[in-house]
């Protein structure tokens, strides 16, 4: 029996397109080039042409000429030649005014007003040594992961702060975890004793004429399908301020002194909302090319379970939901932790634990009466993702010292006469232009990024010998068989 090998497709792929059957929209080419600059950083400095070779290599059944690419990319704030071009909010942010008795500080931590346009921040009031802990930090109000809404309705993950629950029968009775009317079990006795809307937003005997059971539920059960996972937290942080009774040091007075702008705003400047989007990726935004529909709906549902909540409309509950995006960190909004601006070379670094408590520390030697600077991205990032998630995110162009530094030698590496790296994706690890670890000087060592528990790039070296070089394997859609002539 004679055979001979064939290449088939995989059973549950789709047989390729013929080549330039498809236009693709504005959102796809978009979604596209941002993987490739995710996936390929030398990618960023390459002309348009360069580029659409690298996106027609991977989405060969496309038709999308140069033209098409620079008009797109213009569209979304992705091109530019001249950076005043490129869509920006900073000045729509709203500060409100804060005076330094109205936010508990420790004594080695003061409010001053920052230099440039970042208008407020922390200055430490001290010298203060590299590893140092400079204040601990705790949740304005502590919100319920969305994601183990079931596992805490079960038992099985605390219904504050979602932790897993696995203690026996006999220590939930004895030390009255359990609730007495649903599953829920808490973790400790002080998440019970803290969890102020269980009740509330939980039974059907509760008496909060303010809150409509009925309502919440809805409006919870909508947030949790379309992902919206600010509106949800958003909720919760209301339903606290309806029970809290302590006044003037409670939570609504904190929350109002929170930088704020208007989702609408932030939404018009976001540059994608599938693959390569940025968008409150960091809390889940749910992704939809027109959110207008979900969030009438989540207004609507939120005044159904809020009823004597009058002065509140469409753009109010928007500007609420802006205000959660730019000021929280990991699903939380802490409020000392929130006046803490922005530098991609950071001085502070944080832990939070797992009962959300946030921790400060010291990353470097810091100085009386300078300020506390913490990162909103990923350090390890190249300048033009970094600057791309801080416009989108929170509504500015870093013109950091690093900043200042990089773009300045990136312009000088695009004026220089040298060809630019061959566009390839094979040839991007051994790509001399890949740039480095991005802190440079200023390089964390590997446990300090892990404390933060943030993304991080592994720096590959530039030359790799043919001995050391492990096999590797490349899996496509396609597979070899041997099969009868």
């Amino acid at each position: 029996m004679h055979l001979q090998i064939q290449t088939l497709s995989l059973n549950d792929n789709s047989r390729s397109l013929p080549a330039g059957s498809i236009v693709p929209n504005s959102q796809q080419v978009c979604d596209s080039v941002l993987l490739i600059w995710r996936e390929e950083p030398a990618s960023e400095d390459y002309d348009l042409e360069e580029l659409l070779k690298v996106v027609m290599e991977r989405h060969q059944e496309w038709k999308l000429s140069v033209e098409s690419l620079r008009n797109y990319l213009q569209s979304h704030s992705l091109y530019a030649t001249d950076e005043r071009n490129l869509q920006i909010y900073s000045d729509k942010v709203r500060m409100p005014e804060v005076q330094e008795s109205q936010v508990k500080l420790p004594r080695n931590i003061r409010m001053g007003i920052s230099s440039g346009d970042k208008q407020r921040g922390l200055f430490a009031a001290n010298d203060l040594k590299a590893g140092d802990m400079i204040f601990e930090d705790s949740p304005l109000v502590v919100v319920p992961p969305m994601d183990k809404l079931v596992l805490m309705q079960s038992g099985k993950a605390c219904p504050l702060c979602g932790s897993s629950v696995n203690h026996s029968q006999h220590t939930i009775i004895i030390n009255g975890l359990d609730c007495s009317e649903c599953g829920a079990v808490w973790c400790s006795k002080n998440c019970k004793k803290d969890d102020l809307t269980h009740t509330t937003l939980r039974h059907t005997r509760s008496r909060c004429k303010q809150i409509n059971l009925s309502g919440w539920k809805k409006y919870e059960s909508f947030c949790k399908q379309h992902v919206f996972v600010a509106a949800y937290s958003l909720g919760i942080i209301h339903a606290c301020m309806v029970l809290d009774r302590h006044g003037k040091d409670g939570i609504c007075p904190k929350f109002q002194l929170l930088a704020e702008v208007s989702q609408r705003i932030r939404k018009k400047a976001s540059d994608s909302t599938n693959l390569g989007g940025t968008l409150d990726a960091s809390s889940g935004a749910f992704t939809s090319d027109d959110p207008e529909p979900v969030w009438i709906k989540a207004f609507s549902l939120f005044k159904e379970a809020f009823p004597e909540f009058d002065d509140l409309d469409l753009e109010i509950y928007l500007n609420y939901i802006g205000k959660f995006n730019i000021n929280q960190v990991a699903g939380q909004i802490y409020p000392a932790y929130s006046f803490i601006n922005h530098d991609c070379e950071p001085n502070v670094r944080y832990e939070i634990d797992d009962k959300l408590s946030l921790k400060l520390y010291a990353r470097k030697p810091i100085e009386k009466g300078e300020e506390l600077l913490t990162t909103y991205v990923n350090p390890l990032h190249g300048i033009k993702l970094r600057r791309r998630e801080l416009r989108v995110n929170w509504g500015f162009l870093c013109r950091c010292d690093r900043c200042n530094r990089e773009l300045t030698k990136r312009r000088e590496k695009l004026m220089s006469p040298t060809p630019s790296a061959h566009h390839s994706p094979a040839n991007s690890f051994s790509d001399k232009t890949r740039r480095k670890s991005s802190m440079r000087n200023a390089r964390p060592d590997l446990r300090e990024l892990l404390k933060n528990g943030q993304e991080f790039d592994l720096e590959i070296p530039d030359t790799q010998e043919s001995h050391h070089r492990k096999t590797s394997v490349r899996f496509d859609n396609n597979v070899s068989v041997a099969v009868e002539e």
